[in-house]
């Protein structure tokens, strides 16, 4: 009986030895969970996971062609809620029988479906001339861009430049698609006399 205890022995022992790994183990991935789930919560909504340098995202529609580009200096994004910081964006909007529109800024914040893109600090709007139409220049501090619905709104200061004629006002919206501007308050304008021929 002896001898057959003896040869248990180091079985016995390994099998501690392998129940006190487990439970070590154990012990280590609960306080893990643990530490994990008290850390804050800001560092993972503040901390983006990439960045992206000189690049350009375009937007194609279901035929294949292009609805809008954006570029930049430098994009990062956050995973918290899938938004992005644009440095330096430029945004082309490329709309069948639509005159081509380009707005430029120092920032730009786009939402996580990137059905939103907010233009912040020295945002210019440009609309090249097309047929009958004059060149149009639109500055402000901010402006709200609706890529899909191919719309540009703002609810602060505009000073607005079509041809000749010069605007300003408090809050616009501008509808490419159906080429109306329209301003809502404290409107100022000057339109200067055609040339006699």
């Amino acid at each position: 009986m002896t001898s057959a205890v003896h040869q248990r022995v180091p079985a016995l022992v390994l099998l501690g030895f392998a129940l006190l790994l487990a439970a070590g183990s154990f012990w280590l991935v609960e306080l893990s969970n643990k530490s994990a789930s008290n850390a804050p919560s800001k560092v993972e909504s503040t901390m983006p996971d990439y960045f992206v340098e000189n690049f350009t995202y375009s937007k194609l529609d279901a035929r294949g062609l292009m609805e809008y580009r954006v570029e930049g200096a430098k994009m990062t994004h956050y995973p918290a809620d899938k938004h992005s910081v644009i440095e330096k964006p430029v945004v082309r909007s490329f709309s069948p029988n639509r005159p081509p529109t380009i707005v430029r800024a120092d920032t730009a914040n786009i939402n996580g479906d990137h059905t939103e893109v907010r233009l912040i600090d020295n945002v210019i709007l440009e609309r090249g001339q097309v047929l009958d139409d004059e060149p149009l220049t639109v500055t402000s501090n901010y402006m709200l861009v609706l890529p899909e619905k191919d719309i540009v709104t703002t609810d602060q200061q505009v000073d607005i430049r079509v041809g000749k004629m010069h605007l300003s006002g408090t809050g616009m919206v501008a509808n490419n698609a159906t080429r109306e501007l329209t301003l809502e308050s404290k409107v100022n304008g000057t339109f200067l006399p055609p040339k006699k021929r």
